[in-house]
């Protein structure tokens, strides 16, 4: 509700309220990073067993998919394999 008790669409406002300047413009048309993040964070969804995410195409059949490599690996679970083996990543943390 608004201050005049009228329904205000706060999807507009929020639009018609943002402003791009030339510079910004110039840096999202020649697709700079906007922001950096030291160190660099990656995303690790976490799941129950066996319910990770399977990326497909829409032709690919249910026996196609799981007779990719790794299909039954997650990102996760990626991760905690990597660094079993390998050393190189003893600074980073989960």
């Amino acid at each position: 509700m608004g201050i005049s008790g009228g329904m205000q669409d706060e999807i507009k406002a929020y639009l018609d309220g943002q402003f791009i300047g030339p510079t910004e413009a110039c840096w999202k048309i020649f697709e700079f990073n906007m922001h950096g993040e030291s160190p660099v964070v990656q995303h690790l969804p976490i799941h129950l067993p066996n319910e990770h995410y399977v990326n497909f195409h829409a032709h690919q059949t249910v026996n196609e998919v799981l007779a990719r490599q790794n299909v039954e690996k997650a990102q996760l679970t990626a991760w905690f394999d990597y660094n079993s083996v390998h050393n190189d990543s003893l600074g980073l943390i989960y």
